[in-house]
């Protein structure tokens, strides 16, 4: 088992411009080094998550532990906090919303839920929403300090694949990831469908991905993947959250072409990977499995596989 730092180097006092006016007052001499969530409930107290624990927000602006002490949310933050993420115009993110989430500046994405609006079976918007939960994105340089010599050897990127229930860190590890293959000269492609592992702004990243990486961000993961493969060179092609039968495609193809892949995936074992049958195939493409989780705080390496 391996242990990684979990010192978090957020930038995140950026968050509070995404906060409504109403909660934002309470909370500007609250430390928010650490934070990996916010979630705003309607009728329910504003909830802080940092790695040791869940606190809530008084009015004095301090944290409390104690949830009936705790400033609630009313209907009006969470329409201001959607008006201020879509910059006053819903339906021009209607795409993303319908998908659960909205991703902002910074690569930090809301999570939104409430009721689905249903049309020819498939979710085309989510309205009433009662609940959003800031996930907020960070860069921890060397967290993947303890796995990067298990995918990569004399031969070069080994396909790797990182396997982690949300909120233990896998964007995180997999940005460090791709920062430390780039500087070691290595052509990386990232396929960023939800604009959260560059988090690109007017063309350049939020995060120090290294110097020979090219980023592919807001297309479908399979689609960007091969198209990364015709055109960039790369050596090896990145890639957060697969799961489509249309993913485990692409991965054969790029794996048969001689250029690596890491990839990332939900899940809290490879056993539970291998109980979708979608799934098991694809395990067939990959050298080296990493399991994450939080038992020990967040990035924790529970098992690095390279037989299963």
């Amino acid at each position: 088992m391996y242990i990684v730092n979990n010192e978090l180097q957020l930038s995140s006092r950026g968050i509070l411009n995404f906060m409504p006016k109403g909660l934002r007052r309470y909370m500007y001499n609250i430390d928010l080094s650490g934070v990996s969530e916010i979630h705003l409930r309607l009728s329910k107290p504003m909830c802080i998550e940092y790695g040791d624990g869940r606190f809530y927000v008084n009015e004095k602006g301090n944290l409390t532990v104690m949830p009936n002490c705790g400033v609630r949310v009313t209907r009006k933050h969470i329409d201001e906090a959607i008006e201020i993420a879509t910059s006053s115009s819903v339906y021009s993110m209607q795409e993303e919303i319908k998908n659960g989430f909205i991703t902002i500046e910074g690569g930090h994405r809301i999570g939104i839920t409430g009721m689905g609006v249903i049309k020819e079976d498939k979710v085309s918007f989510i309205k009433n929403i009662s609940a959003l939960n800031y996930r907020l994105a960070c860069e921890v340089k060397g967290c993947s300090d303890g796995i990067i010599d298990k995918i990569e050897d004399e031969n070069g990127v080994k396909n790797t694949l990182i396997i982690s229930p949300p909120g233990a860190g896998k964007t995180t590890m997999l940005r460090d990831i791709v920062r430390q293959l780039s500087y070691k000269s290595y052509n990386v492609s990232v396929v960023d469908e939800r604009c959260e592992i560059a988090a690109m702004n007017e063309g350049k990243s939020s995060f120090d991905l290294g110097f020979s990486t090219d980023v592919m961000e807001g297309v479908d993961k399979a689609e960007g993947m091969l198209m990364v493969l015709r055109s960039m060179s790369p050596d090896v092609i990145v890639t957060d959250e697969i799961g489509k039968s249309e993913d485990v495609d692409a991965i054969e193809k790029i794996t048969n072409s001689g250029a690596a892949v890491i990839a990332t995936i939900h899940g809290r074992s490879i056993d539970m990977v291998k109980r979708r049958p979608d799934l098991k195939r694809m395990l067939s493409f990959f050298d080296v499995v990493i399991t994450l989780s939080r038992r020990k705080g967040v990035g924790t390496v529970e098992e690095v596989l390279e037989q299963w």
